[in-house]
């Protein structure tokens, strides 16, 4: 079962290796701002973290300037930090537990972000507390970034000119159409106009 463990800060052994780099002032006002929620993950196979090492960096760095500790760390009897941990989880190997420590980082940056739905709610943090934003890791030169050029200055489209009119030439060819009252009649009068010489065809 995954529980959350209180572990004093010194204690907890990192990974041999973690290629993540980190920015230590953005997660210092983080924690700062929202407390320390989870400082990281622990496997249980090796007793080494997986994750959150620049959390504990952060944390380390505020024992060592002798402030208080942020919400969500206890002091223990002796005044060490005791941190919260996630334990519960074994890696089946080495290779298994750096490659969920990689995973755990770049399943988070591939996914990109909506910029528009990203602009718009750093923006409305930005108008609740500018200092909320900084905690955020954005400032507002990134909003604007983040805001699609206005449209507005594009060049507007060109309208369709008018130019002379066509002139269309009548037909060579004039016709008449006669309406009869019967078939019959019809008939009669198509053979009459042949024999003139003229070109007919009936209309049904």
């Amino acid at each position: 079962m995954r529980h959350i463990e209180y572990l004093p800060l010194p204690e907890i052994v990192r990974a041999v290796r973690n290629p993540k780099e980190h920015d230590l002032p953005t997660i210092r006002k983080s924690i700062q701002k929202w407390g320390c929620t989870l400082a990281g993950e622990l496997d249980d196979r090796t007793g080494r973290l997986v994750a959150g090492h620049g959390r504990l960096l952060v944390l380390e760095e505020l024992v060592a300037d002798g402030g208080s500790p942020p919400e969500g760390v206890k002091i223990g009897d002796d005044g060490v930090w005791l941190v919260p941990i996630l334990r519960g989880w074994s890696s089946r190997s080495d290779a298994d537990a750096e490659g969920y420590l990689v995973a755990n980082n770049s399943t988070s940056e591939r996914g990109g972000w909506d910029r528009g739905a990203l602009a718009d709610m750093l923006t409305d943090i930005y108008e609740a507390d500018e200092e909320l934003l900084a905690a955020t890791g954005y400032d507002p030169t990134d909003i604007e970034d983040l805001v699609p050029a206005d449209l507005g200055d594009a060049p507007p489209a060109p309208v369709p000119q008018s130019g002379p009119v066509e002139r269309v030439e009548p037909p060579d060819v004039w016709g008449v159409i006669v309406t009869c009252a019967t078939e019959e009649e019809q008939v009669e009068l198509l053979e009459r106009l042949a024999a003139e010489g003229r070109s007919v065809r009936a209309l049904m």
